[in-house]
């Protein structure tokens, strides 16, 4: 019987009142906690219902990790088990996720949920002795104004990945950028998002245009790529902002000017892409592609790393208990995440400080931090929120 079949059972004999979810004696219980229904895993369909991408769960990468630990379990006499929770309704799976750590003693949870869902888990767990592992929602919210204690954001956020991109920009000094947004509430957020990052690294928005899908000739100022990106200020690259990616596709190579395009098309920051060579991802990515028979992705690394994060810390404190593991997470640690500097905490909003993948759809560019971008004490801390720009007081 496979890890996820005997996770489930373990979690339909928890309903049920059984005993199954407790955690035992050598073992170190991992929830895995995702929604049925998650419309982030739609198929994204352009406006003729072609499908433009398929977009897979990251589940299989918290097994994957949770196979690589059996060498380290052997050595500190611990094993670890993912437990899994899903349920079509946020609040039955809110309970569900209270009932583990309340009556069951599970303390560590890797979340793969829409921000609106980690917000109200973290509120529902406020103040038990459990921590969360936000692994697939990038919204600077969550960091900013939720600023939960509870929680770990090991998924990038969207500060980091458009000051990682301001950051690649400005190093090449294309510094005056055309903005063209959507008309979605997501666009605007990414497209607020860049404008931040391109004033805190010294880039120019010559001008801010927004975009309509369609071809009303009514409307050709808004939907034609030709007139939008006809200004009269000369700018070096175009940013785009589009959530459902439809415009984006269709943007580079077919610009006024022969500039390159970023952000929702062209070059994009990611926390993870499958042609990384560096740092022992290559062995990473071939596990990956062996167990999963697709690319790894972004979230999956997300997912992967938290779990990984829980497996190292158990490591370093010999096989300590949740409690000590959560203490040594927290703390001034190190982690590998095979993208070079060590991945650790912000003590200010519990991020975890990261390098940025700056790639094209089939090869990376790049990595930021780039080089020239200092910091006092650490250069990961360019990218994204650092303790002087955020609200959220933690600690540190």
């Amino acid at each position: 019987m496979t890890r996820r079949a005997l996770g489930l059972i373990a979690a339909l004999l928890a309903l049920a009142g059984g005993p199954a979810l407790a955690q035992r004696p050598g073992i170190v219980s991992i929830g895995y906690v995702d929604l049925e229904k998650d419309a982030r895993y739609e198929p994204v369909r352009g406006t003729e219902q072609i499908i433009i991408e398929r977009r897979e769960r990251p589940i299989v990468a918290a097994e994957l990790a949770l196979d690589e630990s059996q060498p380290i379990s052997q050595v500190i006499q611990r094993d670890f088990q993912l437990v899994y929770f899903r349920t079509t309704q946020e609040q039955n799976l809110i309970d569900q996720v209270v009932a583990a750590v309340d009556r069951h003693g599970i303390r560590l949870f890797v979340l793969d949920l829409p921000a609106p869902t980690v917000e109200h888990l973290a509120s529902a767990l406020r103040g038990k002795p459990a921590l969360l592992f936000n692994a697939t929602a990038p919204d600077d919210e969550l960091r900013r104004d939720v600023c939960a204690a509870n929680l770990v954001h090991v998924t990038p956020s969207r500060a980091m990945a458009t000051d990682a991109l301001a950051q690649y920009i400005v190093a090449h000094k294309w510094r005056d950028v055309l903005l063209l947004e959507g008309p979605l509430e997501a666009d605007a957020v990414q497209a607020d998002a860049f404008a931040r990052s391109a004033k805190k690294f010294g880039a120019r928005l010559v001008d801010r245009r927004r975009f309509k899908l369609g071809n009303d000739p009514r409307e050709r100022e808004a939907n034609d790529v030709g007139l939008l990106t006809a200004t009269d200020h000369d700018y070096d690259v175009v940013f785009v902002a589009d959530s459902d990616g439809e415009f984006a596709r269709n943007l580079p190579y077919r610009t006024t000017r022969p500039r390159p395009v970023i952000g929702s098309a062209g070059l994009a920051a990611v926390a993870w892409h499958w042609t990384w060579e560096r740092y022992g991802a290559p062995q990473l990515i071939n596990r990956f592609l062996r167990r999963a028979n697709r690319p790894m992705t972004g979230p999956d690394w997300s997912v992967w790393m938290a779990v990984k994060m829980v497996v190292q810390a158990g490591l370093r404190t010999n096989g300590g208990e949740p409690p000590a593991l959560i203490r040594y997470i927290l703390g001034d640690a190190g982690f590998d995440g095979a993208k070079g500097l060590a991945v650790s905490v912000r003590p200010w909003d519990h991020q975890v400080r990261q390098a940025m993948l700056l790639a094209t759809h089939d090869a990376v560019i790049a990595s930021a931090p780039l080089p020239g971008f200092l910091h006092a004490t650490n250069e990961l801390d360019t990218l994204g929120d650092d303790a002087p720009e955020t609200p959220c007081r933690l600690g540190g």
